[in-house]
């Protein structure tokens, strides 16, 4: 479902100014992750900008077919604090047919390679589900889903990412580090979602993710939004009282020890 921009940012506007300003140093009221899917130009030229201008930092899940062109722009991306993380090297959508280790092969390792090289082989490897599917090769959904995260773990994969459900509870990443739930901002969600989604992280002391795909002008797409709502939505996540942190971070608070 697309959202009608004008409403959206009418009722973000509201949210944002009559939000509480308590930002969390250390995250006893919970996290929260700002994630950008696809390896876009306007996560080089708007997002990551926007970020930096609040001190925040993000998870970039890129992916190489659509970072090749300003391949030495991503480059740069660790060193500004921000996390890269792999989005597959084309986006396959239809992962049914296709078997492991040829899906690692094509898909992984050249981008494993590359993102070793431009952030270093001990940075955390994350990982976000292309079009959420996780139905790789035959069988029933869960044979089909518990052969994409065996294939994560062999890949040396921490986490993966989907993009619905609600805000992480420790113990749900703990378990199943290859499920962390998230909200896709710009699709179904309208600002008073995004806002109750912080909040009950917030208050349950939980880890929300939020999901970015195109940020500012482009292309008219499910899932795009404005510059100015961008800006808007990150102040709303620095009034909701949580800690921000980078994806593999985040992790690293969970699972360590």
């Amino acid at each position: 479902m697309r959202v009608n921009r004008r409403h959206f940012a009418a009722g973000l506007a509201t949210l944002v100014l009559g939000a509480p300003c308590a930002r969390a140093a250390d995250g006893e009221g919970g996290a929260v992750s700002l994630t950008y899917d696809d390896g876009l130009p306007s996560h080089l030229d708007v997002a990551a900008p926007a970020l930096e201008r609040r001190g925040l930092h993000g998870t970039f899940y890129v992916t190489w077919d659509n970072i090749v062109d300003r391949v030495r722009d991503w480059e740069k991306m660790p060193a500004r604090g921000h996390e890269l993380g792999a989005h597959t090297m084309h986006h396959p959508c239809n992962i049914g047919p296709l078997g492991p280790e040829p899906f690692a092969d094509k898909e992984f390792r050249p981008l494993e390679a590359w993102l070793d090289k431009v952030a270093g082989a001990a940075r955390p490897h994350d990982f976000a589900y292309p079009c959420d599917v996780t139905d790789l090769g035959p069988g029933s959904a869960n044979i089909e889903r518990a052969r994409y995260e065996a294939l994560l773990k062999r890949l040396g994969m921490i986490s993966a990412r989907n993009s619905e459900g609600p805000p992480n509870p420790a113990t749900w990443v703990r378990r199943h580090p290859y499920r962390l739930q998230a909200l896709a901002v710009g699709y179904d969600a309208q600002p008073l979602d995004v806002f109750n989604y912080l909040q009950r992280a917030r208050h349950e002391r939980r880890w929300a993710i939020l999901v970015f795909h195109q940020v500012g002008a482009g292309p008219e797409s499910d899932g795009a939004v404005t510059a100015a709502q961008h800006e808007a939505l990150l102040d709303m996540v620095l009034a909701a009282g949580l800690a921000v942190r980078t994806v593999g971070e985040q992790m690293r608070r969970l699972t360590s020890g």
